[in-house]
């Protein structure tokens, strides 16, 4: 239900920094304008239930008057949740805090060096016109790019092959902007760098994760008793003991001194990005609350594994290898920078062999949560009633995947890393 009125306490709830006069600022910044005052805001939920568990999205229209003439701006503005218990138990300000950095001490460097260059069309990510970050009324406010004809990608379903396409050449793009700045500014880009924490696959993070991690372990090796009992697959899988599969992920997050390491979106799951029908070499990315400096291959492997099935491993996986180095070769070139001397094709495979097993491992949380019907998802304000911390595996209360086709997508991930190596 929209709301339309001057409702004060409605920004409130968004945050104690977001005011109408935030609004005004914002009208005046979107329209390039000197005087403003604002007519009206409307609210309406951005999201269907259980698809942000970290923060509160709201879609806020606001009517004004920017020197004389009357005006819109559509906003999608992310805020902490104003549930203590909900805020504490998934670690919201944490995330937040995080997101805010990357938005507020990366993109603006990012926007200057393409900007110098004349390739601004590089970066694909929604404006940001208005945030704060104290870790008690953190917001993010950025355009309604739905009104541009950007449009989710869904939660359920995988993604076709020339949807994939569409986000690997995305993602490399935003990689490639990495390269090349770290090549030409690097001690400038390992200063911005430092603003990123890792805020889910860490040592420090184990026993916030350790319960919900047993049961995503379990849930995979139901899929593979079922679907591929007694396959060298399943052996493997289960060999590992308990928690080994979580440290590799947590050595892989910890590198980013690395050369090869970049700031990558840490989250490339189908809902974090947005398409248009009209343009179809233009996904823009959402949700940097993972944004993590570490390899390439880390994004590039989440996308494949937890966004697509067998029937294109199968027949296009080198396919998609090759294209999201090239579009990154193509990009760091464009960029000004030697691809070759940065990340030829022998140093990519190398990293390929050693860490796609990452978008298994995290296609083991992915997989069962994409799998839930909406009605079905956690209504996370309805389970966590009070200010008490609750363990997220009392939450995200996940049980074995009952379709066949369900469990075969899950498994059919680490049948496939096993054959290629990377078990």
């Amino acid at each position: 239900m929209m709301t339309n009125s001057k409702d004060l306490s409605r920004l409130k709830d968004v945050s104690e920094h977001f005011t109408e006069e935030t609004l005004r600022i914002i009208l005046c910044t979107v329209h390039n304008g000197e005087k403003a005052y604002i007519l009206n805001w409307e609210f309406d939920e951005a999201n269907a239930k259980g698809d942000n568990y970290l923060s509160t999205v709201d879609k806020i229209k606001v009517t004004g008057n920017v020197d004389g003439k009357e005006v819109q701006v559509s906003l999608v503005v992310k805020s902490l949740p104003n549930n203590v218990g909900r805020r504490n138990t998934y670690r919201s300000v944490e995330f937040f805090q995080n997101e805010f950095q990357f938005y507020k001490k990366v993109i603006p460097k990012f926007e200057k060096f393409l900007n110098d260059k004349g390739q601004n069309e590089i970066l694909c990510t929604p404006r940001l016109v208005a945030a704060c970050g104290d870790g008690n009324n953190d917001y993010l406010a950025m355009e309604d790019v739905t009104l541009l004809g950007y449009k989710p990608m869904c939660r359920q379903n995988c993604l076709n092959e020339d949807e994939c396409i569409m986000i690997l050449k995305t993602i490399a793009k935003f990689h490639a902007i990495s390269f090349a700045y770290k090549d030409q500014k690097k001690e400038e880009f390992m200063k911005f760098m430092e603003n990123l924490d890792e805020t889910y696959f860490s040592d420090i993070h184990w026993n916030w994760y350790k319960r919900f991690h047993k049961k995503i372990v379990d849930i995979t090796k139901n899929a593979l008793a079922m679907e591929y009992p007694g396959s060298k697959a399943e052996k493997c899988y289960n060999s590992y003991k308990f928690g080994d599969l979580y440290q590799k992920v947590v050595d892989f997050c910890n590198r980013k001194y690395q050369p090869t390491s970049v700031i990558s979106h840490g989250d490339c799951w189908a809902p974090n990005f947005l398409s248009r029908e009209m343009d179809v070499n233009k996904v823009l990315m959402l949700d940097f609350q993972l944004a993590r400096c570490a390899s390439p291959i880390l994004d590039l492997s989440t996308c494949i594994y937890g966004c697509t099935d067998k029937t294109l491993w199968d027949k296009q996986f080198d396919k998609l290898l090759k294209l999201y180095h090239n579009e990154l070769y193509n990009t760091i070139a464009l960029l000004g920078s030697n691809p070759e001397n940065l990340y030829p094709w022998s140093t990519f495979m190398s990293e390929v062999k050693e860490q796609f097993i990452f978008g298994a491992i995290f296609a083991m949380e992915m997989v069962p949560l994409s799998l839930l019907d909406e009605s079905d998802t956690f209504d996370l304000d309805a389970i966590i009633k009070n200010d008490t911390t609750v363990d997220i595996a009392d939450v995200w209360t996940l049980s074995n995947i009952k379709s066949q086709d369900g469990r075969l997508r899950l498994a059919n991930i680490f049948v496939h890393a096993f054959e290629n190596g990377f078990l």
